[in-house]
């Protein structure tokens, strides 16, 4: 059976962070450093690596300063806002009969920067950004910086299943994204026009899609129709 990075992590109690983790100085109760950045951290120790040299180590949080304990925990309040538990869900079809749908427990965001969805959920992808230049997305609990995040929320009928992106962001957001239907494990590619200027979207399928994933989220300031035909020309 294939067992996923982040269902293991979730089973374990281990949380990983989607993107690119910067390097931090952590210090020990004695005074000892290391500078390395966070794979993965559990409530009681945490696991760094060295990118000069790829090595990872495992450090207690009882041996680190408080500044260093207070910064996992943090991180971890992040990690945590990224999973998603297993749950159950009943979902109507077309036909007026119902269907129990299992949605199984990993990160809203992956480390490849895919964002999945399922019928009934929301998530506000929130991004980083330097002067000019755009960063990587987190996931966020609440949009604090309207300017700089966008919410997808994908909603279902039994006649129609939506997709909406909601940002007050003025510069053009692109996705790819597939969807797919109850029943099926195939995602079906989808042609979305990006959002641009703050304007709100909305994609619509038949309500037997239940389960979306959008790919290469990208931030710039070009117009959303050229943006729209040069990805439907790929």
């Amino acid at each position: 059976m294939k067992i996923s990075i982040a269902r293991i992590a979730l089973l374990s109690g281990m949380l990983i962070l989607p993107g690119a983790a910067k390097e931090r100085t952590f210090t020990s109760a004695d005074g000892k450093e290391l500078t390395a950045e966070i794979v993965s951290a559990t409530e009681k120790d945490v696991t760094v690596k060295k990118s000069s040299d790829g090595k990872e180590y495992k450090l207690p949080l009882e041996r680190l300063s408080k500044a260093d304990r207070d910064f996992v925990a943090a991180w971890l309040e992040k990690a945590k806002i990224n999973m998603r538990a297993e749950k159950d869900i009943e979902v109507e079809l077309e036909d007026g009969t119902k269907r129990t749908m299992k949605i199984p427990a990993g990160e809203y965001l992956s480390w490849d920067g895919t964002l999945t969805l399922y019928a009934g959920e929301t998530v506000h992808l929130e991004f980083a950004k330097d002067g000019d230049k755009w960063g990587d997305a987190e996931v966020v609990a609440e949009v604090k910086h309207p300017e700089r995040t966008i919410t997808f929320s994908l909603t279902r009928t039994p006649q129609i299943t939506s997709l909406n992106r909601k940002t007050a962001m003025q510069e053009t957001v692109a996705v790819d994204c597939g969807s797919r239907e109850i029943g099926s494990e195939d995602f079906a590619r989808n042609n979305l026009i990006p959002t641009e200027k703050g304007k709100e979207a909305t994609d619509s399928w038949g309500g037997a899609v239940w389960n979306v994933r959008l790919t290469n989220i990208d931030v710039s300031t070009r117009p959303a129709l050229e943006v729209y035909e040069e990805r439907l020309a790929k």
